[in-house]
């Protein structure tokens, strides 16, 4: 069914309309300008956020046990631990039994990781790499082996790094990116929600597309509308990806 409205919307109706009801989910989350960029000129996609878009971006992190970021965005972006510091967004992750701070996974296949997000933060979530086997010792030396996940020899397979993630009870998955972890995951059939942000701004030039990875056999993915939200301006959707 898909759902047209618009107004913003109270941090409790997000709540409700994103909720899912399978016990097993994977989305994604990006935000994109009219003509297909996913970061604005400064190569951040800080520069094209809004307020509505941060607000579904903060509840989709409520919503989810894992929240997993290519090395390289990592990088871009300043990730660091995660934490949930909305009153209302942690009562929500409370009364869902989660723990009050979404786990941030990291995927490498070099190994190579900013010393930021290595930081220890007791105020905010924990921290686990799914990394390559060639990587795994000297990561599970730095960061202790509970903390390390092999999901393939040489790259990250998407396949069983979801496997891997739901083995440990992180039903719940969130990719917040790049453009090619999500290329992977689409190919690989594991996303099952795609939402996306769609800004009134256009960038130009050659920056980084919502999606980096070839086509296999035409189209990816092909996608069912769920839900559209209008709010200042900015086009809130959601799809389910049909199988």
């Amino acid at each position: 069914m898909v759902m047209l409205s618009e107004g913003a919307r109270s941090t409790e109706q997000l709540l409700r309309e994103y909720a899912v009801t399978s016990g097993r989910w994977v989305r994604a989350n990006f935000v994109t300008t009219l003509d297909g960029h996913a970061t604005g000129g400064d190569g951040l996609s800080g520069s094209i956020n809004s307020a509505a878009d941060k607000a579904v971006f903060d509840v989709l992190r409520a919503l989810a046990d894992v929240v997993v970021v290519g090395a390289g965005t990592i990088r871009a972006e300043g990730y660091g631990r995660l934490r949930t510091e909305d009153p209302e967004l942690l009562a929500a992750r409370r009364g869902a039994g989660r723990s009050d701070h979404p786990l941030l996974a990291v995927v490498t296949a070099s190994g190579h990781l900013p010393e930021k997000v290595l930081e220890p933060d007791a105020d905010a979530g924990d921290l686990c790499v799914l990394c390559a086997e060639a990587v795994q010792d000297d990561l599970a030396q730095r960061l202790g082996e509970d903390a390390v996940i092999a999901c393939g020899a040489d790259t990250v397979e998407a396949t069983r790094a979801i496997e891997a993630l739901h083995g440990r009870g992180l039903d719940q998955v969130l990719t917040e990116g790049g453009p090619h972890l999500l290329g992977g995951w689409l190919g690989a059939g594991v996303l099952d929600e795609l939402c996306l942000t769609v800004r009134p701004v256009v960038v130009g030039g050659t920056g980084p597309r919502l999606l980096e990875a070839p086509a296999a056999d035409g189209a990816l993915a092909q996608f069912e509308l769920l839900q559209a939200l209008a709010i200042e301006g900015d086009l809130i959707l959601r799809y389910a990806v049909r199988r």
